[in-house]
């Protein structure tokens, strides 16, 4: 019987308490502090009206209290919902709107964001406020809880994803789910006890599964990124080789950031034994250059997306050449399908349709939103007699000679933006809300070195004067969080539309491309 990973956890403590879990800024906190603390929140969250299957927002920079406060929701029986603390205020309404939290963790140094928050969302949940004297001293004399509350099938965490419709959508993800992963992970990267793993992934961002769970569930050392470091290279390097990481995971345009201060043979790099890459194309030249000042460590690319988490994975071997990187094969525990439109299953190489994912890491589903829900998660397409979901994950790949899938291209509007996935729609909602914006268009854009940005094509309300690109910018982040916000803007008379009038954004590419190539 699979057991969740709170459960995991709390074994873990049980068994050697003063084992490091979580090191932060020169501070590591142990397992058993961890598990104290986290069953204090779990205590108060109680107290204040949570119930199994209730939801409860997170709104914490990293930290381990952040840990404590995922991990206490759980140990309540609730499902987290981590707020981005970078967010703007309509974006995080939204997702309070959307989710009803029963309650609110947050620290004592966000007290302007909750009041901006406030005033954007009107009343907000019962608050528990890390680090203010009155909530701490209710926590010290709380009994902390010693069971888990929380079951295999129950909704592990809320993770809002960039929505179709302009607003965020989340997907709710299973404690199984999460345990599934976690053993397979585990297995697969050989997770040990020695370990200490990185978490650069911000805590709303589904790499934060691996990072943070499945290394805990594994007694392993989380090392959290500080926020203010996640695009630094150098100073990331820096914490790879004070920290002794052993295992990072991050997106590849990170991982090039990073490169350019590696020098090969450092002899401080040489715990760094696993590096792996999910969210977005790797250029050849550049994971050659990672390959060359990292020739003893082992590295893969995987692929996956926040409904089904990791379901393909491609070791990189000793050489890399200049054709684009596989998204590899299935994992041991997931199925894979490729289909055609008509919802035929294809297997023979340079075929190309959609990736279908069946396995026990695809999600419950959207939350509160069964049209969208119905839509991806479907029957599979070759039985028929009983129910048996797969998810279709939007993706198109073709089937290589050698089995190996590639990645060719998305069916909708969505891109990765630094491995975070952004709707286009939702990013021209925001534009269009500028009162001199009468259309827009958004596509990502690619530099020389092969990093993505976004670029608006944009029309102007009549009578209007177009903005200047800082001014439009900072309408944007206003309403979409940073990695959404476009990088250029370019103003037209009219966007070009394809023969039954919609907008055609592979014209918009075509000459972008030229333009760049030019």
């Amino acid at each position: 019987m699979t057991r969740t990973v709170a459960a995991k956890i709390a074994v873990l403590a049980a068994r050697d308490p003063g084992r490091p879990a979580v090191a932060f800024e020169g501070r590591c906190v142990s397992r058993g502090e961890l598990l104290d603390r986290a069953g204090r929140i779990a205590a108060r969250l109680v107290d204040i009206g949570v119930a199994p299957g209730d939801r409860v927002a997170v709104l914490l920079d990293k930290s381990p209290d952040a840990v404590a406060g995922l991990l206490g929701a759980w140990l309540a029986g609730a499902a987290y919902v981590p707020l981005d603390p970078t967010g703007p205020p309509p974006r995080l309404s939204a997702i309070l709107a959307d989710s009803e939290p029963a309650a609110l963790v947050t620290g004592a140094t966000k007290r302007r964001k909750l009041d901006a928050l406030q005033a954007e969302a009107g009343d907000l949940p019962p608050a528990l406020v890390l680090g203010d004297a009155d909530d701490e001293a209710a926590l010290a004399g709380t009994v902390p809880l010693d069971t888990v509350r929380s079951c295999e099938d129950d909704p592990a965490c809320l993770l809002y994803t960039s929505g179709s419709t302009g607003q965020p959508k989340g997907v709710v993800i299973s404690h199984c789910n999460i345990a599934a992963f976690s053993d397979w992970a585990g297995d697969f990267f050989a997770l040990r006890e020695e370990d200490r793993v990185s978490a650069h992934a911000p805590l709303h961002f589904d790499l934060s599964l691996f990072d943070v769970w499945t290394t805990l569930a594994h007694g392993a050392c989380v090392c959290l990124v500080p926020q203010g470091l996640s695009f630094l290279g150098v100073d990331l390097v820096r914490f790879v080789t004070q920290n002794a990481i052993t295992v990072w995971q991050s997106v590849p345009s990170v991982l090039r950031l990073m490169v350019r201060h590696l020098e090969a043979g450092d002899a401080a790099l040489a715990p760094l034994r696993l590096v792996f890459f999910a969210g977005e194309p790797f250029p050849p030249e550049a994971l050659r250059n990672l390959r060359m000042k990292l020739p003893h460590t082992r590295m893969v690319n995987i692929y996956g997306s926040t409904e089904m988490n990791d379901v393909t994975f491609h070791e990189i071997g000793e050489t890399v050449d200049d054709t684009p990187l596989p998204i590899g094969r299935p994992c041991s525990h997931m199925q894979v399908l490729v289909v055609d439109d008509a919802g035929a299953i294809l297997s023979e190489a340079g075929a190309i349709g959609e990736l279908c994912a069946r396995g026990p890491t695809v999600a419950l589903g959207y939350w509160r939103a069964g049209e969208a829900t119905a839509s991806r998660f479907v029957q599979h397409p070759g039985h028929d007699l009983f129910p048996d979901r797969v998810y279709r994950s939007g993706d198109l790949v073709e089937i290589g000679a050698d089995g190996a899938l590639r990645y060719v291209g998305r069916r909708d509007t969505q891109v990765k933006i630094r491995g975070n996935r952004v709707n286009l729609g939702e990013v021209e909602e925001a534009l269009v809300a500028h009162p001199a914006i009468a259309e827009a268009a958004v596509t990502d854009v690619e530099d020389s070195e092969g990093d993505k940005s976004l670029k608006a094509f944009l029309v102007l309300a009549s009578g209007q004067e177009a903005p200047d690109l800082r001014s439009l910018r900072r309408h944007c982040a206003g309403r979409l969080p940073a990695y959404m916000v476009p990088e250029s803007a370019e103003f037209r008379e009219g966007l070009p539309r394809t023969s039954t009038g919609k907008l055609d954004r592979q014209a918009l590419r075509r000459v972008e491309a030229v333009a760049g190539a030019g």
